[in-house]
Order: C-alpha cells, then sequence, then structure tokens
C-alpha cells in the first residue's frame, strides 16, 4: 500500500486500478477513507470510457488507506466475476 499511489491487481484477464482518497487532504492521522477505480483489459485505451468499467465508493467510511484499497479492489473482483449488482465487463 502506498498512499496516494494507485494499485494495480491482475484478475482473470483483466486490470483492477484503485486509489484510496482521503476524506479531505492534508489530513491529520486517523482520518478515514473511500476509493475510486475501474476495470479494463490490459491492454485497454483507458482514456476512453468504453474501454473501463468505473466504480467507487464515495463515503469516506473506511477506516485507512489500506482498507479503502482492500474493498476497492474486492468491489472490482465482484465487477469481473458477475456477482456486482449494478455492473459488469461484458463488452470490455
Amino acid at each position: 500500500m502506498a498512499e496516494g499511489k494507485e494499485q494495480f491487481k491482475e484478475h482473470k484477464g483483466f486490470t483492477i486500478r484503485v486509489l484510496a482518497v482521503p476524506e479531505y487532504s492534508p489530513h491529520p492521522p486517523d482520518i478515514q477513507f473511500g476509493y475510486v477505480g475501474y476495470v479494463c483489459r490490459p491492454s485497454a485505451d483507458i482514456r476512453y470510457s468504453p474501454s473501463r468499467v468505473n466504480f467507487s465508493h464515495a463515503i469516506p467510511d473506511l477506516p485507512n488507506a489500506e482498507a479503502a484499497e482492500h474493498a476497492g479492489f474486492a468491489e472490482g473482483r465482484s465487477i469481473i466475476d458477475g456477482t456486482h449488482p449494478d455492473l459488469s465487463v461484458d463488452g470490455l
């Protein structure tokens, strides 16, 4: 975990990218976090929205950046696995 740095993981032929976002910055210790992220194919041109599926947890209610990244990767995997209630990788 590197706070303020986008993290990457591969899952079933897709790339998941997650960035932990603090409630506000600069921030004191014990500030809560949310996250933003997206799922794409490794060779996708991510500048174009049809090449990726965006997701986020905009409410900063996670205790730290590590927990936010963990939750972001879990949401990304659910999109890829087809268990997310609203998002899928159909068409990527």
